[in-house]
C-alpha cells in the first residue's frame, strides 16, 4: 500500500508516469546511466553529487565536464559538448542553491539528441521538480534530503519501462518514505524561510544567488576575517556549515550555510546578527 501511495505521489510531483523506488539515490543514478547508450556522460563542474564523478567510469561510460558559474550550467559549453554526448546528468537546483535554466538546458539537449537526467533531490515538491524537462528523473530520500527519511530514493520517466529496476521492498522504509513525503511542504516552507532569515542577517556580505530557491546558503568570502565572522554566525545560531571549494557546492572560497541539515521541529535561528 505505501509503494502505491508514494509512487501516485511522485507521479504528481513530477509528471512522470513511469516511477520505480530505489533503495537508495545512487541506485536510481546509476539505473538512469544503465539507460543510456554507451558514450559521453556530461556532468556538471560544480554543484552536483559526488556519485556523478564516479558512477560512469563505473559502468563503463566516459564523462565530460560542463563549466558552470557559482553552480549554473554555461549553456554555451553545454551547446558544444552536447552535440557529442548521449546524455547530460545534471542537479536542480545546482549544490542545493542555484536555480537552473531547465527549459533552456532541455531544449539544448533535445536540439542535440542528448538524454537529460535531472537530479531533484534538493527540488522535489518545488516548481524546480518539472518533469517536462527531464528524460528522467532521480532523487535520493536519504539523510539531509528534502524527503528526509534516512532510506530510498527514485527514478521516473515518461519514455523509459523502468519496471525492471530492482525496487525497494521493506516496509519499515516506504513507510519512512511515506511519512517524510507528508512532511515534504511543511518542510520546505520552514527551510525557506530560516533561509530567507539568514539572508537578510547576512545581507551586507556576498551570498551567492540569495533570490533563488535554495536550501543552503552559501556566502563568498574573500578574507580570514570575514570567513571568521560567518563560522561564528552559524555557530551561534546552531547552523552546520562546510567549507568550499567543495564539488557539491563551489570550487571557490565561502561557506555553505546546512539549512537542509534542520529538522522541521527545530527553532528558528535566534537574533538579527549585524556585521562586525
Amino acid at each position: 500500500m505505501s509503494t502505491k501511495k508514494i509512487t501516485e505521489i511522485i507521479q504528481k510531483l513530477t509528471d512522470h508516469q513511469n516511477i520505480t523506488i530505489t533503495e537508495r539515490g545512487d541506485v536510481a543514478v546509476a539505473s538512469a546511466l544503465c539507460a543510456v547508450e554507451k558514450g559521453t556522460i556530461l556532468i556538471p563542474e560544480e554543484g552536483g553529487w559526488l556519485s556523478y564523478k564516479k558512477l560512469p567510469q563505473k559502468l563503463g561510460l566516459k564523462s565530460q565536464i560542463v563549466k558552470c558559474h557559482l553552480a549554473k550550467l554555461n549553456l554555451e559549453d553545454l551547446k558544444k559538448k552536447s552535440k557529442s554526448a548521449s546524455a547530460l546528468l545534471y542537479q536542480n537546483p545546482g549544490a542545493y542553491f542555484a536555480d537552473q535554466p531547465m527549459k533552456k538546458i532541455y531544449d539544448i539537449c533535445k536540439k542535440n539528441n542528448c538524454l537529460v537526467i535531472m537530479d531533484v533531490s534538493g527540488g522535489i515538491g518545488t516548481d524546480l521538480c518539472d518533469g517536462r524537462y527531464a528524460d528522467i528523473m532521480v532523487a535520493s530520500f536519504r539523510k539531509w534530503k528534502l524527503v528526509d527519511a534516512d532510506v530510498g530514493g527514485f527514478i521516473s520517466s515518461n519514455i523509459f519501462d523502468l519496471s525492471k529496476i530492482e525496487r525497494l521492498k521493506d516496509k519499515t522504509s516506504l513507510t519512512k518514505i511515506l511519512k517524510s513525503f507528508h512532511q515534504l511542504q511543511k518542510r520546505i516552507i520552514y527551510l525557506e524561510e530560516v533561509r530567507e532569515k539568514v539572508v537578510f542577517d547576512l545581507v551586507e556580505y556576498d551570498i551567492v544567488h540569495p533570490e533563488d530557491l535554495g536550501f543552503v546558503v552559501v556566502v563568498n568570502f574573500y578574507e580570514e576575517e570575514e570567513k571568521k565572522y560567518i563560522i561564528k554566525y552559524c555557530k551561534d545560531n546552531e547552523l552546520e556549515y562546510t567549507t568550499c571549494p567543495r564539488y557539491i557546492r563551489l570550487n571557490q572560497d565561502a561557506i555553505s550555510i546546512e539549512l537542509k541539515r534542520l529538522k522541521a521541529v527545530e527553532k528558528h535561528i535566534k537574533t538579527k546578527s549585524k556585521k562586525k
